[in-house]
């Protein structure tokens, strides 16, 4: 029998705000946010920045003609974080069941939210006429999301609910600190390991008591850090962003095992992120900028 325990992570798109392609950004890559994790037979997607478009073509490929599942979590509806959807290859396939994970903001469920990303006359495609299966979920932070063992699709029940035979758990916590209608912060666990995506929060003078127990001992924490403390203090605060020596107080404070700066400033090139990553690590030593095609092993 083949092993298919995994809990792999691999960034196709790194920065935040806008893409940022050119020989500058060449080594971390100039496309918005999108983290692949594969828990098992399962795959999870975080966000649909302009990342997606690259990892949808791998997905075609990787499924050989065969029906697959994915699972897509959205974070929030800012466009650096959409803008790759409506050019995601698996909406256009028959073979694909998509399903979609994501909060209500400013009194809009997950589906109201993307659609329009997807619709004239803001696209030419209207996503409703696909032949792809889609299923939405808006969710709340009373509810978690659970595949137990041998299931392709997903179960969302209250949190507190024990279910015996759950193989991948995901919880939400929602988070007003970035402008204005909040994001979501989301925790894979998997075979023992936690992963936390924690992209377009701003923690000002004191991180949220909250926030930190629900990181507490993570294996793996992706965490926004767009700015340096300077440019923060600048002109940035109250932008919904984190300085990356916010970051590291925070991996700190909440003793995760490895932390991975994420959500770059498109101003920031490769050089400028090269001395980040080492005055990270002067603070907090497990650290790494991400880049695309970085892939980490949680197993």
């Amino acid at each position: 029998m083949v092993n298919t325990e995994r809990f792999q992570v691999r960034f196709w798109g790194v920065r935040g705000s806008y893409p940022t392609p050119g020989p500058q950004t060449i080594r971390y890559g100039g496309n918005t946010t999108c983290v692949e994790v594969v828990t098992g037979t399962h795959t999870l997607i975080l966000d649909a920045g302009s990342g997606i478009i690259r990892l949808g073509k791998d997905l075609l490929s990787r499924s050989a003609g065969r029906p697959f599942n994915l699972a897509l979590f959205i974070t929030h509806g800012h466009s650096d974080h959409l803008l790759g959807f409506p050019f995601f290859a698996p909406l256009y396939e028959r073979r694909a069941t998509i399903d979609f994970f994501g909060p209500d903001l400013g009194g809009r469920t997950i589906e109201q939210l993307v659609t329009p990303f997807m619709s004239p006359p803001y696209f030419p495609v209207d996503m409703r006429t696909l032949p792809s299966h889609r299923v939405f979920h808006t969710i709340s932070e009373q509810e978690q999301i659970i595949w137990s063992n041998g299931d392709l699709q997903p179960t969302v029940t209250n949190e507190g609910e024990y279910v015996p035979e759950a193989e991948v758990r995901v919880v939400a916590r929602l988070t007003n600190s970035h402008p204005l209608d909040g994001a979501v912060i989301y925790r894979i666990e998997y075979a023992g390991r936690r992963l936390v995506f924690a992209t377009d929060v701003e923690w000002r003078e004191v991180c949220d008591p909250g926030f930190l127990d629900f990181i507490e001992g993570a294996d793996l924490l992706i965490h926004d850090a767009q700015y340096t403390l300077d440019d923060y203090q600048d002109n940035r605060q109250g932008f919904g962003h984190s300085s990356f020596e916010m970051a590291t107080e925070v991996a700190n404070a909440a003793r995760v095992r490895k932390l991975i700066l994420f959500h770059h400033e498109p101003t920031y090139d490769d050089n400028k992120l090269d001395s980040i990553q080492a005055e990270a690590r002067s603070r907090f030593a497990n650290t790494s900028v991400a880049c695309e095609d970085m892939e980490i092993n949680l197993l």
